[in-house]
């Protein structure tokens, strides 16, 4: 499961979560910079993040970086309905959906072209759906892996598209900051970048010896055979272009819970 020689993995994300449903909601915010959670920033929208507002920083910065933002209390239950709408979307999409958090998922539509088209023309479909029966903004990444896929979504944002083909894996991959690595945190970026590595390419090109000395075994060396799923602890694997089936995540309930909620 969720392992192709085509693109036909996808990994749909909504985009700022929270915010996004806050906008839906009322639309005095559509357009206006909106940050959730008044202590600590719980989700903000793009127009907040354009302003230097992220996830988990501390209210008082954020309205000093943002003061026109709007601050709004959270509200678990719209959240926890949305996503519950979203998935019902994903379930009508695919047979087969993987739930990473309460609003992002790997669905696979292997087999579906005769019936469904493409995989770029079902990834379209489910944007449009999303929008129109829930009416939230989501993106989707189409690749041959899940850890493309979601490398991809992630280049995408906000509200877009985009397939990477077989055959452009390391070209797409290679150019791209090493944050965009699945699994590569502060802490591992912070040593990265310190030793002047700022990109996947660089990281591909690393011998295993360099990168253990640089990040700790765990984080340096690679299983033995290569992932696709970048944690830190597989980052030069990733790096190298995901070249083999990934771990399969574990599921993870699809409503309210421990929520990613602000790509």
């Amino acid at each position: 499961m969720f392992v192709s020689g085509a693109a036909e993995i996808l990994h749909a994300d909504l985009d700022a979560f929270y915010a996004s449903v806050e906008q839906r909601d009322d639309p005095r915010l559509r357009g206006r910079p909106v940050i959730v959670g008044a202590g600590v920033v719980l989700a903000c929208s793009y127009e907040a993040k354009a302003r230097g507002v992220r996830t988990a920083m501390g209210g008082g910065r954020a309205r000093r970086l943002c003061p026109e933002a709007v601050v709004v209390s959270p509200r678990m239950s719209a959240y926890s309905e949305a996503s519950k709408a979203v998935f019902e979307v994903f379930r009508d999409t695919s047979p087969v959906v993987e739930g990473l958090s309460i609003d992002e998922a790997f669905l696979d539509v292997r087999g579906m072209r005769w019936i469904a088209g493409t995989p770029p023309q079902i990834a379209a479909r489910l944007r449009h759906d999303v929008r129109e029966k829930v009416g939230l903004p989501i993106t989707v990444g189409v690749a041959r892996t899940k850890f493309l896929a979601k490398v991809a979504s992630g280049v995408a944002k906000p509200d877009g598209l985009l397939v990477v083909p077989p055959d452009r894996e390391l070209g797409f991959l290679h150019p791209l900051e090493v944050e965009r690595l699945w699994g590569v945190g502060a802490v591992t970026s912070a040593k990265l970048r310190g030793k002047g590595i700022t990109t996947v390419g660089e990281v591909a090109r690393l011998a295993e010896e360099t990168l253990v000395a640089m990040l700790g075994r765990a984080s340096g060396r690679p299983p033995p055979r290569p992932a696709t799923t970048a944690t830190p602890g597989r980052c030069r694997s990733a790096a190298g272009g995901a070249r083999s089936a990934p771990a399969r995540a574990r599921p993870r309930p699809e409503v309210a819970g421990r929520a990613r909620h602000e790509s």
